[in-house]
């Protein structure tokens, strides 16, 4: 009797410690997904930079690189799921609280999954691969670079054909959708991870303590 006691505490007092590495882990997540969500925006802000070219706007030669490079960049989603997994192993029903235990299972076994697909295996997210190198051809006399291999002009309006320019708005219309699209997915996801954390809180208050 007082042996299974003994371990009964053992067990409460590993899962309390695993609830409290996900409270912590959690902020880490959220921070990492803001990053990424930022550089979607950044790349957001490269494809209306890429629009004014386009249309015959003078645009600041010395951005070009910045929105260049971030108007394809792919991200990697990372967030810390062994906590989830711990409690998993030890079974649901060590967490007493349902609609926690049904904020976890939705976070980590669902929106996290859907983080990694939209960043790492839904071919539309994969911008550099697919229209970097269509971007930089259609581009390619408009710029001219000094012998430095310095950016030191772009023609305006761009020496590109009609087709081309056709070609370029298609590609820069697929960039924003994309960028918006994922945008819209890190709100909500984010959103989610700060309402479980906030639960934790209040369901284990010890989790707020160092």
């Amino acid at each position: 009797m007082a042996n299974n006691y003994s371990e009964e505490l053992k067990q409460r007092a590993y899962i309390d410690a695993t609830i409290k590495e996900m409270y912590h882990s959690l902020d880490e997540d959220i921070r990492d997904a803001e990053l990424n969500k930022f550089g979607h925006e950044r790349g957001k802000n490269a494809v209306e930079y890429f629009f004014k070219m386009v249309s015959g706007q003078n645009v600041t030669i010395d951005s070009f690189n910045i929105h260049h490079n971030t108007l394809t960049r792919n991200f990697v989603s990372i967030q810390n799921t062994s906590p989830f997994e711990t409690i998993r192993s030890r079974g649901f029903n060590s967490i007493s609280n349902d609609s926690l235990r049904r904020q976890m299972i939705k976070l980590y076994d669902f929106q996290y999954e859907v983080l990694e697909k939209i960043e790492e295996k839904y071919q539309e997210s994969q911008l550099y691969a697919n229209e970097s190198h269509h971007i930089n051809e259609i581009l390619d006399n408009s710029l001219v670079f000094n012998e430095n291999a310095k950016l030191e002009k772009i023609n305006i309006p761009l020496d590109i054909s009609k087709e081309d320019r056709s070609r370029l708005i298609l590609i820069l219309k697929r960039i924003y959708n994309t960028r918006m699209f994922n945008i819209s997915v890190y709100d909500e996801v984010i959103g989610d991870m700060k309402k479980l954390r906030e639960h934790l809180a209040i369901v284990y208050p010890f989790v707020v303590k160092k």
